[in-house]
């Protein structure tokens, strides 16, 4: 019985333990919010609150009270607990403010709170929105930022990070940009960013990339065969900027569009030939020039008409064939005046070995009779 009932005293007892513990653990005077950060040239405003009333003050680092002071500080008390500072980060230098509260009682307590001054990432100078630049030349895009703590700098082409150190593009550690005898594949929009990544805070600023270079023309081949009757698609691949200017020659004479026979794109670099015949064949040149130059280069169609090549295949059998008769005919006729056989005979004899019967005519005379008789003897070969 006894037992039991010191076990019900001691529920109590244990928890009027562990709220003195709780008491005597936390603090009675706290700063509001916690943390300390506070953008450079902007304001943050503290709170110093207290579970009890009494007389609060602000201290500095050094020990002195923290009063009113236009772009820097201005304090204000709200009630007998609780205490407010607004400060403005006039300067990137850390600061370190204290809350110091005296009770009602005699009591004193103290608490202190890190200002650290925080910065973001913005660009330094001028960054010119458009560059440009001739080809196969070396240049460099600087870019700068500032920030605190000081921001990385990287650069973005289509989307994709720029390599950082290696090969023909590359960033320096001070964050320009370099390109390597640039040509016309490196045009584009580049972005430089500058950003903080414990804060996640970045900022961006795009660049125009613009290369000049003379003209570059050419063909996917050198030559096009194409059937008469049918139209012909001539490309001419032109590169260069500016934008070159490109015209189109047969031989000597220019071709221009004229919606029946020639039709050319709005660019100039596709030659439509329309219901082609054979006096189409010839050299077509491709020319494109700018400021910076000119070039040109040539292909060759050959048109070819399937019946008329049909017919004359045709006329040209006949003719061997005309011609070989006419070459038995004679074979055979000097076979037959030398050999006394035709040439079939002659082949049948010599080339098959086949035996042909002779004949040979013989003279009979009848005796007391002037007449004669003829007799043919066919006689083995």
């Amino acid at each position: 019985m006894l037992k039991m009932e010191l076990q019900r005293c001691s529920v109590p007892v244990l928890l009027l333990l562990l709220a003195l513990v709780r008491c005597s653990t936390q603090s009675k005077i706290q700063i509001v919010p916690s943390r300390g950060q506070i953008y450079l040239g902007e304001s943050q405003t503290f709170l110093c609150k207290a579970n009890g009333e009494g007389t609060m003050k602000w201290l500095s680092q050094s020990d002195e009270e923290i009063e009113s002071e236009e772009g820097r500080y201005e304090t204000k008390v709200i009630d007998e607990s609780t205490l407010s500072i607004a400060v403005t980060a006039d300067t990137p230098e850390q600061k370190v403010i204290r809350c110091h509260m005296e009770f009602d009682s005699g009591e004193t307590e103290e608490t202190k709170i890190v200002l650290t001054i925080i910065e973001k990432p913005q660009f330094v100078g001028d960054l010119e929105k458009q560059k440009t630049f001739s080809t196969g030349s070396s240049v460099q895009i600087p870019c700068q930022a500032k920030g605190i703590p000081p921001p990385k700098i990287s650069w973005i082409r289509n989307g994709a990070d720029v390599s950082g150190s290696q090969g023909r593009v590359s960033i320096s550690a001070d964050g320009t940009l370099h390109i390597d005898n640039i040509g016309l594949p490196d045009a584009g929009i580049y972005t430089c960013r500058a950003w903080i990544a414990e804060r996640r805070e970045e900022a961006r600023r795009d660049v125009s990339v613009i290369v000049n270079a003379p003209p570059t023309v050419g063909f996917q081949n050198s030559a096009l065969d194409a059937n008469a009757k049918s139209d012909a698609n001539l490309t001419c691949f032109v590169t260069g900027h500016p934008q070159p200017k490109v015209t189109w020659t047969r031989g000597s004479e220019p071709v221009t569009s004229d919606g029946q026979k020639y039709v050319l794109s709005a660019n100039g670099q596709e030659l439509a030939i329309l219901q082609l015949d054979e006096a189409d064949s010839g050299e077509y040149t491709c020319s494109a020039g700018n400021v910076f130059g000119h070039s040109n280069a040539t292909l060759v169609l050959r048109v070819t008409d399937p019946e008329a090549q049909t017919l004359g295949r045709g006329v040209l059998i006949g003719i061997v064939l005309l011609l070989i008769l006419v070459l038995l005919l004679a074979v055979d006729l000097t076979c037959y005046r030398t050999k006394r056989k035709g040439f079939l005979m002659f082949l049948s004899n010599k080339v098959l070995r086949n035996r042909i019967p002779q004949v040979k005519l013989q003279e009979y005379e009848t005796k007391g009779s002037a007449e004669k008789t003829h007799v043919v003897k066919i006689l083995d070969a």
